[in-house]
Formats: C-alpha cells, structure tokens, sequence
C-alpha cells in the first residue's frame, strides 16, 4: 500500500476537496510533515495515508505523545 500520494489524487479517492484539506491544515487539525507535506520540486501537497488514517481513528501523532512508532 502506498504511503504518500498527490492531493489530487487523495482527493479523488477520498471525494473530498483541497480546500478543505487546507483547511484542516491551517487550522492545526492535520499537521505539516506528519500528514501533508511538499517535497522539494513538487508543485502539489502530498497526503500521508497512514497519517490521515490514524487521525480518524483518534490517534495522535507519534510525535506528540513521546513513543515512536
């Protein structure tokens, strides 16, 4: 399975918009490098599956609560 994806293609996926990706990035919901990031040469943000999946399920990033994963 893959990891990380375009947004367009997360979008087409998931039907739900950019915009409202870029929403719950600005507004702190989704995190910058943890579950959206873009590489360097990319015109797109990238969507981290496994990121946005854990989101759902009410995990909180492994960073934020001290254990790796």
């Amino acid at each position: 399975m893959l990891r990380w994806v375009r947004l367009s293609k997360y979008c087409d996926m998931t039907n739900e918009t950019h915009d409202g990706v870029v929403k719950r990035v600005r507004t702190g919901k989704w995190l910058r490098d943890v579950h959206v990031r873009q590489p360097e040469g990319s015109s797109e943000l990238w969507v981290n599956l496994e990121a946005v999946n854990d989101w759902c399920e009410g995990k909180k990033p492994a960073h934020l609560h001290g254990s790796a994963k």
